[in-house]
């Protein structure tokens, strides 16, 4: 005879070990088909009810699968709700949040009936249970129960709102939490006469946690809302976040002003929300001023020119000119300066942004030094060729040859790329070429490396006359100097991302063929093999049959995968 489904369940979990525990738990749905719906009811969520003192993972896998086992036992969800309600009251937050987790899943398939009579009223009883624990859960369960709770709607909606001015922090800071998703399913009239004023209480609670949790709730109010309503009840309410005493809540607006600005539109970000925003801008602590710079480099396309240019921008303009400030902040003002460049006018960028980017390509610190670099070419595409000043070319050379720190010198040959694909050929060769160069000899492989790669995107924008004049010349002279078998393997590289007739990459690859260091050879195969895919590679055949008998066994498996 086939032993008892349940009594197995029951050897396992008395085990000692809670992985043999959790398993099992697993596995109920299994139990439960074999058992069927009446034993299901009768004995396994009897047995089941006796589990509650069980380790925390166990508890957690049964408010999993309790989820589940409604599609066991239709329309019986009576059964299945008291253990549930057990479960959301427990002290462990991740036992109880896959319990409400669980019971919100079996909201969505029950009927309206059974929504009033089982749903509502264990959704009530957590909410007045003593444990805070418990009304923590309830706060999450609203949303779920509110839209088909009948002629309880208005029930529902008082104890939210007794729950969000509890005197257990917890509890009002889950009930802020929630208060976004709960906005999404009550009527309008009752969001603005009895949701906002509530929100804009806790916006004023005594603990800074809360506070900063209104953010959220904010935001999906603000969208409910058309844009008178949110200049009468949201706006408000976000100022006074702006202007809290707490750096915390402050950081938390500064942070959230793109979904804010989205959410309230862009006339009134523009008209108000703007001076709360700039404010803090200045604000007096290092992290809110960093973070407002990050949120305003995401905000930029909601301010128009003229807000920026005489409102944002000399706040910013100060940022970058202060020595004092913390690298993070300046280092995030040189993100930004990068970004506002686009939105100020030419005018404005070369007479008012040029000189900020020549102050952090001057500082002395490493960070700032690469953020600024890495937007030039956004700059010079802005500004125009003009921007590429002596004292700028000067300062990308010296970091080009210079620079301690490997990221500063592969940061600029990407600058340099970048600036050519804004302001073309001629500015390349005048001014950016000789310091563009420099990669292939660099100490660094990664810079190196990222030289080659940049290759690539380079010969898009340079004319074929260029490569056959400036940069193939400048590689053949490069491999015949006595600079190391290094110089000659990042040379092979660089070739392989060039589009040439065959016969004009065989002076090179000749003498590479032959090259004492076997590392070179192998670098050859796996240039010629890259190059198959564009230009005929006939005239390598004999070479690579020559390599494909070489004493190296690497230089030989690559030659012959090059001739397949």
């Amino acid at each position: 005879m086939d032993p008892n489904p349940l009594e197995l369940l029951r050897e396992e979990l008395t085990t000692d070990e809670v992985y043999v525990k959790v398993n099992a738990i697993h596995r109920l749905q299994i139990v439960a088909t074999v058992l069927g719906p009446e034993q299901v009811k009768s004995q396994l969520l009897p047995y089941l009810a006796t589990l509650t003192n069980e380790d925390d993972e166990v508890l957690f896998a049964l408010a999993q699968e309790l989820g589940a086992l409604y599609t066991f036992l239709p329309g019986q969800a009576s059964a299945l709700m008291p253990l549930l309600e057990t479960l959301a009251a427990m002290d462990e937050t991740v036992v109880r949040d896959q319990a409400v987790k669980s019971l919100m899943i079996i909201a969505d398939v029950l009927p309206d009936s059974d929504i009033i009579n089982l749903f509502v009223p264990t959704v009530i009883k957590l909410s007045t249970a003593e444990n805070f624990s418990a009304r923590v859960s309830a706060c999450a369960l609203f949303a779920s129960a509110y839209p088909r709770s009948g002629n309880l709607k208005e029930k529902l909606r008082q104890k939210f709102l007794e729950l969000s001015h509890e005197e257990t922090p917890m509890v009002r800071r889950a009930a802020v939490i929630e208060m976004g998703v709960f906005a999404k399913v009550i009527e309008k009239q009752f969001l603005i006469s009895e949701l906002i004023p509530d929100l804009r209480q806790l916006a004023q609670d005594e603990q800074d946690q809360v506070r900063t949790l209104c953010v959220d709730s904010l935001i999906e109010v603000s969208k409910l809302l058309n844009k008178e309503e949110n200049k009468l009840h949201s706006l408000p309410i976000i100022i006074l976040i702006g202007e809290d005493k707490s750096w915390k809540v402050r950081y938390t607006f500064a942070k959230e002003f793109p979904a804010l600005s989205d959410a309230l539109g862009k006339d009134i970000t523009e008209s108000s929300l703007i001076q709360t925003f700039v404010q803090v801008l200045r604000d007096i602590e290092a992290d809110v001023k960093a973070i407002a710079l990050l949120s305003l480099k995401k905000s930029l396309q909601v301010i128009s020119r003229d807000r920026i240019q005489t409102l944002v921008f000399p706040t910013v303009e100060a940022i970058a000119q202060d020595v004092s400030l913390p690298p993070k902040v300046r280092k995030n003002c040189a993100q930004v300066i990068s970004e506002m460049v686009g939105f100020v006018g030419k005018e404005f960028a070369a007479a008012r942004i040029s000189p900020i980017c020549l102050t952090l390509l001057n500082d002395d610190n490493y960070e700032i030094k690469l953020k600024m670099i890495e937007g030039l070419g956004n700059v010079a595409g802005a500004v125009g060729p003009e921007f590429l000043s002596p004292p700028i070319c000067e300062i990308l050379l010296n970091l080009a040859k210079e620079a301690p720190q490997w990221r500063l010198r592969e940061s600029v040959y990407k600058s340099c790329v970048s600036i050519a694909q804004a302001l073309g050929e001629d500015v390349f060769i005048g001014l950016l070429q000789p310091i563009y160069f420099n990669f292939l000899t660099d100490t660094v492989n990664e810079v190196r490396k990222t030289g080659v790669r940049k290759v690539a995107d380079l010969v898009q924008v340079l004319s074929q006359n260029w490569v056959l004049a400036e940069f193939l010349p400048k590689l053949e002279d490069l491999y015949h100097q006595d600079l190391g078998y290094i110089s000659r393997r990042t040379v092979l590289h660089a070739l392989s991302h060039l589009t040439l007739e065959a016969d004009q990459f065989i002076p090179i690859f000749t003498e590479a063929a032959k090259d004492k260091v076997a590392n070179i050879r192998l670098v050859l195969c796996k240039v010629i093999k890259r190059l198959s895919s564009r230009i005929d590679i006939a005239p390598f055949k004999t070479m690579l049959q020559e390599l494909s008998r070489d004493p190296d066994k690497d230089v030989k498996y690559f030659a012959i995968q090059a001739l397949k």
